[in-house]
């Protein structure tokens, strides 16, 4: 193999790496987002629980508030009642204390199924606190990681690409140029090796004279079909 094949192959092996490491730190920002987006879905959930137990508080309040002004009310009636000479207006008060106290049987009624509700819910609020507590300490850990992931690759990208740097100052520079067209319009390799007298780009059958040059090594031989460079390797 060329010499200067030779050097651009290990050129390339550190474009590839850079390229990996380069979509790692990419993804890292979606990913530390995607953690903390699981932690405020599971805050949301416990927060709707909460103001859901609220709400039934405050209902059964209200509904107590509302029993006993009823219940008041029946005492007042009762007192009338001794007041009253008329029948007529003694079965009327009657009809109305009856209605009171159906009321707050019907209030008391909504009071227990409003207490069957809270009793449900309290287990389901200590759950998802305890879900909560857990999925922060995880996502933490996991945000710290990911954060860790992104330093290390930005530090071998950044040791990488002064390498690159060196690589290519010593590198031919007419087949550097052809080299770097071929990465931009390929994107992933500008140097192939033959494999079973086929492309290791385009995985197209190569004329037997490309095959031989390369071999050879005489010059730098490109796929007649893809452009990329090959080169022989040992089968």
């Amino acid at each position: 193999m060329l010499p200067t094949l030779e050097h651009l192959l290990v050129l390339q092996d550190r474009d590839r790496r850079i390229a990996s490491l380069k979509a790692e730190v990419a993804r890292i920002p979606n990913e530390i987002a995607a953690v903390q987006k699981r932690v405020q879905e599971e805050a949301a959930r416990l927060e709707a629980a909460k103001q859901q137990l609220k709400q039934i508080e405050a209902d059964r309040k209200k509904l107590e508030i509302e029993a006993d002004s009823k219940r008041i009310q029946i005492t007042k009636y009762r007192l009338q009642l001794n007041q009253i000479k008329s029948n007529t207006e003694y079965q009327a008060l009657l009809k109305e204390i009856a209605a009171a106290e159906r009321e707050i049987q019907h209030v008391e009624d909504v009071e227990l199924e409003l207490m069957e509700k809270t009793e449900q819910l309290q287990p389901l609020l200590k759950q998802e606190q305890a879900e909560l507590k857990e999925l922060t300490a995880k996502g933490e850990a996991e945000q710290a990681e990911l954060k860790q992931r992104k330093q290390a690759a930005e530090k071998e990208m950044a040791q990488l690409q002064e390498e690159r740097m060196a690589l290519a100052a010593q590198a031919d520079a007419d087949l550097l140029a052809r080299y770097d067209r071929l990465m931009r319009s390929k994107g992933d390799y500008a140097i192939v090796p033959i494999l079973h007298g086929n492309c290791g780009g385009c995985h197209l059958n190569l004329p037997p004279q490309a095959v031989h040059n390369a071999k050879n090594g005489a010059a730098a031989v490109s796929c007649d079909y893809c452009g990329r460079i090959l080169y022989w390797q040992a089968q």
